[in-house]
């Protein structure tokens, strides 16, 4: 699944749930310029999805079509198809790397303790995936988040040591991310964990179908033209297949 699709069906959704009030609140919720919402917003009204309507001389609402609804629910149907073949290829993916990490533990025999830097989309993906090994999870490393992860406490950066993780000892430290990688060694290397103490996942390549990429804007602008055939093009195949069908 394409991020513009991704746009669309939130865009569906939001307008669904009553949330069409005017392109600048679309805008935030979709987290994207305005502009780029007013391009997707033309679009799905010229396709019939939804239609604008007049509700004060100086403010319009959008709201949802019949053919809109139908189009949103194929594409929370795909949404969900993609979920799942990425949680799969994730799991696959980091129970190689959890297996790599068990295969040269020096003491089979005991659990190892691992520490996670990162506690984002694949680290909660990773955390099940240890069910099944010799790995323990014994603490967290992330700059930004708050919560818990599964009931175990948040440690900022400051916080890691050479062999501990605000006091707590580690065996290996596995880095639970793909992108920006380059503080996060910066890190490890300052405070001194030793190279064959720490695993990767930025050499392991997947596409993560739920991932926003970084200059978003910049790349829906530039790809403006291709995303109104394609939106185009899927939509007069579905009015075929209908016709087909009836």
């Amino acid at each position: 699944m394409t991020g513009h699709t991704d746009y669309l069906r939130i865009l569906l959704e939001e307008i669904e749930a009553g949330n069409g009030r005017s392109q600048r609140s679309l805008a935030k919720q979709l987290g994207i310029a305005l502009g780029l919402t007013n391009l997707l917003l033309k679009q799905v009204i010229r396709r019939g999805w939804i239609r604008m309507v007049q509700v004060k001389p100086n403010r319009v609402a959008y709201l949802i079509t019949p053919a809109g609804m139908a189009e949103k629910a194929q594409m929370s149907r795909d949404y969900l198809v993609h979920s799942a073949r990425y949680y799969a290829s994730a799991r696959d993916r980091l129970l190689e790397v959890f297996n790599a990490v068990s295969r040269e533990w020096p003491a089979p025999g005991q659990t190892c303790r691992v520490a996670f830097y990162g506690a984002g989309e694949i680290a909660e993906i990773g955390y099940v995936c240890l069910q099944s090994t010799n790995l323990t999870l014994v603490g967290v490393v992330d700059e930004a988040r708050q919560a818990p992860f599964f009931g175990l406490p948040i440690h900022r950066p400051s916080d890691l040591g050479r062999a501990d993780l605000g006091g707590i000892p580690f065996d290996r430290l596995i880095v639970m991310s793909l992108h920006d990688v380059a503080p996060v060694s910066g890190t490890i290397d300052a405070v001194g964990v030793p190279e064959k103490s720490v695993f990767w996942l930025r050499d392991w390549r997947w596409v993560n179908p739920l991932a926003v990429a970084q200059n978003v804007d910049r790349a829906v602008a530039l790809d403006a033209p291709r995303m109104a055939k394609r939106i185009d093009s899927n939509a007069s195949v579905r009015g075929r297949n209908v016709r087909s069908a009836r």
